[in-house]
């Protein structure tokens, strides 16, 4: 009876093991389906790549700000660094014939990278605005889907969807990345009204953790942002129904470079219209919302092997 009982248990202990094999296998395989549309696009910018005897190109940039560039930390080097603006990133080293260096920092550290020379350009997410025209050398557009086009607030699953105008957020702390675009908008939309605009936040992490913890009421976000924070935040935060009036100079994106860098600006813009009049643009944002979890390869076009499907 007792051999018997052992057997029973070595069975049961068996089978737990292959169990638990089994899931670890599908949540691998899941992992490597938002990375496979992604990881293609990379090999082959990295394929493609020159032998860098134009020299380096330093690039600073904030990993905190999903689907432009955030952390894989199942990969390391500088292939944890992932996103949108990485993708970018390389490329602009392929056309430039440049080995890549990338710098990641705080968002308010990449624009004084560049001013002091220690980063040669800052691919972050970065809309125009008046004061980074007066202090950079500013590239032209480009194009991440509606990462800046739609500019959003969210807040606690519990407010989803009613607060729909300025005036309902009146008593309420609305929180941001400081030397972001949503600083500018919290600001020039609430800034004479009985709104706490103060809760200024280094780095998105923390500031979701603290809409998390209610230190504060609502954070403003990039709408791309947005969905990737709601993606992985297990059904905690929502959008608040309510969206930013966004006037056209700050739609897109551009890269900062150091004011007095004027030849690398012109390769840089002789890349990026090279980009634009490709499309590469929407192909690495779709693969790139996929990574962050916010759509999956069926719903923006890429079979199984990450290839985009065309018609």
């Amino acid at each position: 009876m007792k051999k018997i009982s052992k057997i029973l248990c070595m069975l049961l202990c068996l089978a737990m093991i292959f169990s638990l094999c089994a899931c670890g296998k599908s949540d691998a395989d899941s992992d490597a389906k938002l990375s496979v549309a992604y990881d293609k696009y990379l090999a082959d910018l990295k394929a493609a790549a020159g032998d860098g005897s134009n020299g380096t190109l330093t690039v600073a940039l904030s990993p905190d700000f999903a689907p432009m560039e955030f952390y894989d930390v199942a990969k390391t080097g500088d292939d944890a660094i992932v996103g949108f603006d990485v993708l970018l990133a390389y490329y602009l080293a392929k056309e430039l014939n440049m080995k890549l260096v990338l710098k990641p920092m705080s968002f308010d550290a990449c624009q004084a990278a560049v001013q002091t020379g220690n980063a040669d350009i800052a691919i972050s997410g970065f809309s125009w605005t008046y004061d980074r025209a007066q202090n950079y050398a500013i590239s032209d557009f480009y194009v991440a889907g509606e990462n800046e086009t739609q500019q959003s607030i969210i807040c606690l699953k519990e407010n989803e969807g009613k607060y729909t105008k300025p005036e309902d957020f009146i008593g309420s702390k609305i929180g941001y990345q400081g030397a972001s675009l949503q600083q500018i908008l919290v600001e020039e939309t609430f800034g004479d009204m009985d709104v706490d605009t103060s809760l200024v936040y280094v780095d998105l992490g923390t500031a979701v953790e603290a809409l998390k913890a209610k230190q504060v009421d609502f954070l403003a976000v990039a709408h791309g942002n947005g969905e990737s924070i709601i993606a992985s935040a297990n059904d905690a935060i929502a959008f608040t129904g309510f969206d930013f009036e966004v006037d056209d100079i700050y739609k897109n994106n551009v890269c900062l470079l150091n004011k007095n860098d004027t030849e690398l600006l012109a390769l840089v813009n002789a890349a990026l219209a090279k980009a634009l009049e490709n499309d590469y643009y929407s192909g690495w944002y779709d693969a790139s919302k996929v990574y962050a979890g916010v759509k999956t390869l069926d719903e923006l076009g890429f079979d199984e092997n990450g290839n985009k499907i065309t018609e």
